[in-house]
């Protein structure tokens, strides 16, 4: 039996828009949570998306009493290429836009899959797929409600999972939207220009002053290469070092602000403590060490890179046209940076720093030289990152 008070106690907080915020799981436990108080016999619920995202484009969050809630991510290969996605009961929920259920054991076109055997496995009858329709969103949803009771859902149990439909998509589409939204401002202008740009720091000339690390790195020999191997070939490298840079970068806590051609702009900020600033200047030099080491296992050998580290006050927010806007840094210590950068080949080392950094990691530098560098009046002492837990030495030849 139904309990039709607490039924109208769920439709009406997901209308409201499930209050307070959380996670996308904790809201999945907890629709699971309150049907099974409503009476229906609902032993799993589950929400599949399919989501703008470049490496995980699929997603299924579902939740069960014993297990909790739990994540499982779908990758462009899965939902492109394997019976994992294609031709699933999902799938057909999502593709006609209708309600699948799937009752186990009676379905030959999906119970042959390793996932549903699984699921017979562990005493479910029967399956009910509901699309969640989108009306803002461009990603698209299925509920999933599971049950191991004897010849599935009753009549009056489908008519209130239908009921649900509405209520819970549009919850749904909130979270995807808002998610998506992070998620694609993140990729595309990186993680903390992305959250700033929510946060509603979008006005022209909006800039903060941030102390940081500054790294700037590119390829060596790209213009050879570029020149010499076909196009796919040359952006597979470039994608692949700037995987491995961004990964690095961002476990040894800094940030890609920009990629430029065959390298990029990075930051590791830190405030104004000497401790701290030891920490990123460490962090900056463990990023280099980790992208040299992940290309010397995967022996490409091919792939050699350049990099000069400062330390300073850096102008970072939106610059740019009226409807032209970017998240950048600017001022003299990314100036600096760069022309440091400039001149590492010509001193025959390839990772250079200032003498600002210098101070931070006097045992992992060496004096190259002093440059007058254009812009700046005064030349600046050159240091080269000495060889140290595979970092290499300057090199002897350019």
């Amino acid at each position: 039996m139904i309990d039709q008070d607490k039924m109208t106690a769920l439709i009406n907080w997901l209308v409201a828009g499930a209050p307070p915020k959380r996670s996308f799981s904790d809201l999945v436990a907890e629709i699971g949570q309150r049907l099974i108080s409503t009476g229906i016999s609902v032993h799993q619920f589950g929400v599949y998306q399919l989501l703008i995202h470049p490496e995980s484009p699929g997603r299924l969050d579902f939740w069960t009493p014993k297990g909790g809630a739990r994540k499982v991510t779908i990758s462009p290969q899965q939902l492109t290429q394997t019976n994992y996605w294609i031709g699933s009961p999902a799938e057909a929920c999502m593709a006609s836009g209708r309600l699948v259920v799937h009752n186990l054991g009676d379905a030959p076109e999906f119970d042959a899959r390793p996932l549903v055997q699984k699921d017979a496995g562990h005493g479910y009858t029967q399956f009910v797929y509901a699309p969640l329709h989108s009306h803002y969103s461009l990603s698209a949803s299925v509920a999933s409600f599971g049950t191991k009771h004897e010849g599935g859902f009753d009549k009056d149990e489908l008519n209130a999972l239908r009921l649900l439909q509405a209520p819970i998509a549009r919850v749904v589409e909130a979270f995807v939207l808002h998610e998506g939204t992070v998620q694609v401002l993140s990729t595309y202008v990186g993680r903390g220009a992305g959250e700033r740009v929510l946060q509603g720091n979008i006005l022209r000339g909006d800039t903060e002053l941030i102390p940081s690390i500054v790294l700037f790195t590119d390829l060596k020999g790209f213009t050879e290469l570029s020149n010499t191997h076909p196009v796919a070939h040359v952006i597979e490298s470039l994608n692949l070092f700037y995987d491995l840079a961004e990964s690095a970068i961002s476990q040894n806590g800094g940030e890609i602000l920009k990629f430029m051609g065959d390298g990029l702009l990075a930051i590791f900020p830190t405030p104004d403590d000497l401790s701290a600033q030891m920490a990123a200047a460490s962090g900056a030099i463990a990023s280099l060490k980790d992208i040299q080491q992940q290309l010397g296992g995967m022996s490409r050998s091919d792939l050699k890179f350049r990099a000069s580290l400062h330390l300073g006050d850096i102008h970072y927010g939106n610059i740019g046209s009226k409807s032209r806007l970017d998240f950048t840094a600017i001022g003299p210590t990314v100036n600096l940076a760069a022309r440091l950068m400039s001149v590492a080949d010509d001193l025959g080392s390839d990772f250079v720093c200032s003498e600002a950094f210098h101070h931070l990691v006097p045992q992992r530098t060496t004096l190259l030289s002093e440059q007058k560098f254009k812009g700046f009046e005064q030349p600046h002492p050159v240091y080269a990152i000495r060889q140290e837990a595979g970092i290499k030495p300057p090199n002897t030849s350019a």
